[in-house]
C-alpha cells in the first residue's frame, strides 16, 4: 500500500473514530456521527483504495468502541456496523463494476430496512425497551395505548419512515463521495 494512501486511510480512521465516540456519549446526536463518520470512511477511495476504505471503517470504528468504553447499548454500534460504514465501500464497488442500478437500490433498501427491524428487535427484545404510547405535544398530553392495533399503526409508520430516511441518505451517501472526491482533488493529486 503506498504512503499516501496509508496517510489517508489514518485520517479517515481518526475521523471515523471522533465522530462514532461523540455519537457513543452523546446520545442525541448519534444517528447524525454514524452518518458523518460514513462520510469520512470515503477518503481513501479517491486514492482508488478499497482495502484503505475497509482498513479505515474497521479501525475507526474499534478505535470509537474501545474509546466509549465497549458501550453496546448505543445504537451507533449496530447502525454503523451493519449499514452506515459499509454502504459507501459497496457504492463505490457496485459503481466500478456497473452493476444494475435499479437491482442495486432495491438491495440497498431491502438491507436497510432489513438493520431497522434487527434494531427494533434488539432494542425491545433484548435490551428490554418498552414502547409507550403516550405523547405530549404543544402542552396536551396524547394517549394512544387504547387505539386498535396500535403496534402495527406504529410498525406501519416506522416503516415508512426508515424508507422515506433511506432515500435521503442514499442520495447523500452518493454526494458526499462526489464532493469529497471534489475538495480533495485540490488538496491531493492521484
Amino acid at each position: 500500500m503506498k504512503s499516501r494512501v496509508v496517510a489517508l486511510s489514518a485520517v479517515s480512521a481518526g475521523f471515523v473514530a471522533l465522530f462514532l465516540t461523540l455519537g457513543a456519549y452523546i446520545s442525541f446526536i448519534d444517528i447524525f456521527a454514524v452518518i458523518i463518520a460514513s462520510v469520512f470512511v470515503v477518503l481513501p477511495m479517491y486514492l482508488d483504495s478499497v482495502l484503505g476504505s475497509v482498513l479505515s471503517f474497521l479501525a475507526g470504528g474499534l478505535i470509537a468502541f474501545l474509546l466509549s468504553g465497549v458501550n453496546i447499548f448505543s445504537l451507533v454500534w449496530p447502525s454503523y456496523f451493519l449499514f452506515f460504514g459499509l454502504l459507501p465501500i459497496l457504492n463505490y464497488l457496485v459503481g466500478k463494476k456497473n452493476f444494475n442500478k435499479t437491482a442495486w437500490f432495491f438491495i440497498k433498501l431491502v438491507w436497510f430496512l432489513a438493520v431497522c427491524a434487527l434494531l427494533v428487535f434488539y432494542y425491545l427484545s433484548v435490551m428490554n425497551i418498552e414502547i409507550e404510547y403516550v405523547f405530549s405535544l404543544f402542552g396536551r398530553d396524547f394517549d394512544l395505548s387504547g387505539v386498535a392495533n396500535i403496534e402495527l399503526i406504529a410498525g406501519c409508520a416506522l416503516g415508512l419512515f426508515c424508507a422515506i430516511f433511506f432515500l435521503v441518505y442514499d442520495r447523500f451517501a452518493v454526494l458526499s463521495q462526489r464532493y469529497v472526491n471534489k475538495v480533495l482533488s485540490r488538496i491531493l493529486k492521484k
